[in-house]
């Protein structure tokens, strides 16, 4: 069959971001033995509708998949839905090709499965991991017997890492020069039990593995072929389970490439060898998911480590040489002013890189979050397309405020909901002359402020 894969997204904030959902789905098609394209709209800007319609007619696809990565951008106050989007995207697709089968897939998808499918009349969804999921469904409508519109995909018990992502049917040279780096994923699922999170709805609620040294084959083929040498490890939590993590490290270590990476990982079961061992392999550079450092914030959002362990891990980084920004969210469970002064002041005390601070919790359907904020009353509506969120009763009124004055006394802080796009010119500025890696990491404090009015 020809099945077109159509990548939706085109967020640029603050960078690009490679469809590797996506890719994974056409290669995995692919392998099963179709003729597959993939149609990526991050770079058409408004173009879109045009490229997408000729794509359309040029290959007259039999099955379009529409992956949909994110609901909205979580920004608070300022937070954009990306549903309006979809709309127009969805809306193409039918008018330019009626007779095709229109799958929708993707982590946005999975979280609101049966809204999607009533707002872009789809005639197939699949639910969580999409690769195998859609080889079986490509083979139904092969043979002319696919009965079930929705679709749930359980987890495997490993990640597909007999699929190889199809990253040749992307522009993956420009994702390079405009994001600074290529996304590579070694395992997937989450153990932990964050009350707003939806790792595990969308990849299972266990860590699971990959296979390591096709991980690092991956990267070693994009650096001798494609001179590839900054790579973003997009594990939602990179150091668990830790025996991995450094089977990573080591392995990645011994082909002596010299490529450099960052990865997002959690204070929780961090050690000092580990931090060491990703030094040794190329780490440069971390994203820490601390989002709060009070008690009562650290318990009201479910983490699974205190201050202590924040402190010790941020001493371990600076030691390796591995700078590191914290990803905090400000204003949720049991939040007040004071609990915000002793994050903000236990945040600076670790001395890091840059801070990036959400307000709000996003409020996702069946986690303890929206179950909370049900019970306490705080919703408006159920949780759905439309971006709700979670804000202390004690700080909601003032939270705007509170952080602007943060982020006025500390210019390291970066607050997405409240900066819109200011800073866009500049990062794009910053990958034109050649910077890659995070922006975060290549800068001093006083960057953020390089074009504040």
């Amino acid at each position: 069959m020809r099945v077109l894969v159509v990548a939706a997204n085109q967020e640029h904030k603050p960078d690009p971001v490679v469809p590797l959902g996506a890719a994974y789905v056409a290669g995995a098609a692919r392998d099963a033995g179709h003729e597959v394209r993939l149609y990526d709209a991050c770079f058409a800007s408004t173009r879109w509708p045009g490229e997408l319609r000729h794509a359309i007619a040029s290959f007259q696809p039999e099955v379009i998949g529409l992956s949909l990565r994110n609901v909205d951008d979580v920004a608070w106050p300022r937070a954009t839905s990306y549903l309006p989007h979809y709309r127009a995207v969805a809306a193409v697709i039918r008018e330019a090709a009626p007779e095709a089968a229109l799958v929708l897939g993707g982590s946005a998808f999975t979280l609101f499965p049966e809204e999607f499918m009533r707002e872009l009349g789809a005639d197939f969804g699949i639910c969580g991991e999409g690769e195998i999921e859609f080889q079986l469904l490509l083979a139904e409508l092969k043979a002319g017997r696919a009965t079930h519109r929705l679709r749930r995909a359980l987890p495997l018990s490993a990640p597909a890492s007999s699929i190889e992502p199809a990253l040749d049917l992307i522009d993956i040279d420009r994702y390079y020069r405009r994001g600074g780096a290529l996304n590579v994923q070694t395992r997937r699922g989450c153990q932990f039990l964050c009350s707003y999170c939806t790792y595990p709805m969308l990849e299972g609620a266990h860590a699971r593995p990959g296979d390591v040294r096709r991980v690092v084959d991956l990267i070693e083929r994009l650096h001798d072929e494609r001179g590839i040498h900054h790579f973003f490890v997009v594990d939602n939590t990179f150091n668990v389970p830790h025996d991995h993590a450094l089977a990573f490290c080591r392995a990645l270590s011994a082909r002596a490439m010299g490529v450099q990476w960052t990865a997002y990982i959690t204070p929780a079961g961090l050690t000092l060898e580990l931090v060491q061992a990703m030094a040794q392999a190329g780490c440069t550079s971390v994203d820490l998911g601390t989002d709060a450092a009070s008690a009562p914030t650290l318990a009201g959002l479910r983490k699974s480590f205190g201050l202590r362990e924040i402190e010790r891990c941020c001493h371990w980084l600076r030691d390796a040489g591995i700078r590191f920004s914290h990803s905090l969210i400000l204003g949720g469970p049991n939040e007040t002013r004071a609990t915000l002064d002793e994050t903000v002041q236990a945040i600076n005390a670790t001395r890091p890189n840059a801070v990036i601070a959400m307000l709000g919790v996003r409020v996702y359907p069946d986690t303890a979050l929206a179950q909370q904020a049900r019970r306490d009353g705080l919703l408006d509506r159920p949780p759905g397309l439309e971006p709700l969120f979670y804000i202390s009763e004690a700080v909601r009124d003032d939270l705007d405020h509170l952080a602007r004055d943060i982020r006025d006394r500390h210019p390291h802080w970066y607050f997405p909901g409240l900066e819109g796009n200011r800073w866009q010119r500049m990062w794009q500025r910053q990958r034109n002359s050649g910077v890659r890696g995070p922006l975060w990491a290549l800068r001093e404090a006083a960057t953020f402020t390089e074009e504040r009015p």
